[in-house]
């Protein structure tokens, strides 16, 4: 029996009444991810509702889905900020098949098993099992899924509870039923991804503002690279020095030629020359380089983005050229 305990203990956070009664939030949450344990349920990101498919369904046609917004492609690309900047690393990503998910989970954590476990309602075993299946040892585990599943399976959280772009994290009891441990809101990713701002301390983001700080993310292709633009773009985009040291530091190669603090005075004169980049065209795309048309303050610009030889997942290089016949 002692011997199965402590195997238990090795597979799963398993929750005390003393966790079980106050939810952590923000440092606290992340301070526990880092132990691993625990499985993050991820809401995905904010979406476009002007589509909006039959619930349980998963139409072949992107222009039949409800697709991330503007914005949930900026929170998608903060959590993968977060996830890094505190060391948190998953074991296993599985997500429902719905593009607004897979998307979420590619920008957030990886490349997602995909699977309509996450994706039906009501619940099914398959489902149920799905959920209460505890991670690997010394690993999270991440689920990004729909609010249905997230409100079905965690116990305490109530419909309304967890928005898009949020999720519930939660520990094991020896049974394998989740048990909140937390909930990481919208304006906690940025709090997160950028101490000592004013959503850190408590302050709420503003999504009129956020919507003109992101990049629109269709014309960039749904590859490696272009992932990569994406978030870098949406890094940009914020005109916050803290974010954007996030992700050079947690996404481009070292390059000893380029130190971060020379990288970041790049950023600042880049930004405060062309302000916020709105992509309007795909100049050129490969699969590890894509050439962006886009609109700035100073007229249109390119932005070439290319991933590193050695690791696709990470960027070696962003460069900007104004179009041909601008000044």
């Amino acid at each position: 029996m002692l011997h199965m305990l402590a195997a238990a203990l090795l597979v799963a956070h398993i929750v005390t009444p003393a966790e079980d009664s106050a939810q952590a939030r923000r440092e606290a949450l992340m301070n526990k991810l880092r132990t691993g344990g625990y499985t993050v349920m991820l809401r995905h990101a904010r979406t476009d509702y002007s589509v909006q498919e039959p619930q349980g369904t998963v139409p072949a046609e992107r222009s039949a889905q409800r697709n991330l917004s503007d914005e949930g492609i900026r929170d998608a690309a903060l959590m993968g900020v977060v996830f890094r900047r505190y060391g948190i690393s998953f074991g296993e990503i599985i997500a429902s098949p719905m593009f607004r998910a897979v998307e979420t989970a590619e920008m957030a954590a990886g490349k997602p098993k995909t699977t309509m476990a996450l994706r039906v309602f009501p619940s099914t075993p398959e489902q149920a099992a799905l959920v209460k299946t505890a991670p690997k040892p010394g690993t999270n585990r991440l689920l990004v899924t729909h609010h249905f599943v997230i409100e079905t399976h965690v116990p305490g959280v109530k419909p309304g509870d967890v928005g898009e772009s949020e999720a519930a994290v939660v520990g094991h009891a020896p049974d394998g039923t989740p048990q909140l441990i937390g909930i990481i809101k919208l304006n906690d990713w940025k709090a997160l991804a950028n101490p000592g701002s004013a959503s850190s301390a408590g302050g709420s983001v503003n999504t009129t503002n956020a919507s003109a700080h992101s990049a629109p993310p269709a014309a960039i292709p749904d590859t490696p690279v272009g992932k990569l633009a994406r978030g870098y773009l949406s890094a940009f985009n914020t005109g916050d020095g803290k974010v954007m040291r996030a992700f050079i530091e947690a996404t481009f190669i070292a390059d000893p030629a380029r130190p971060i603090e020379e990288r970041m005075k790049s950023y600042a004169k880049i930004f405060d020359d062309f302000g916020v980049l709105h992509v309007v065209s795909v100049d050129s795309s490969s699969a590890a380089s894509v050439t962006l048309g886009a609109q700035s303050k100073r007229g249109p610009v390119q932005v070439t983005i290319k991933s590193a030889e050695t690791d696709a997942a990470r960027l070696a290089s962003v460069t900007f050229g104004f179009k041909q016949g601008h000044p």
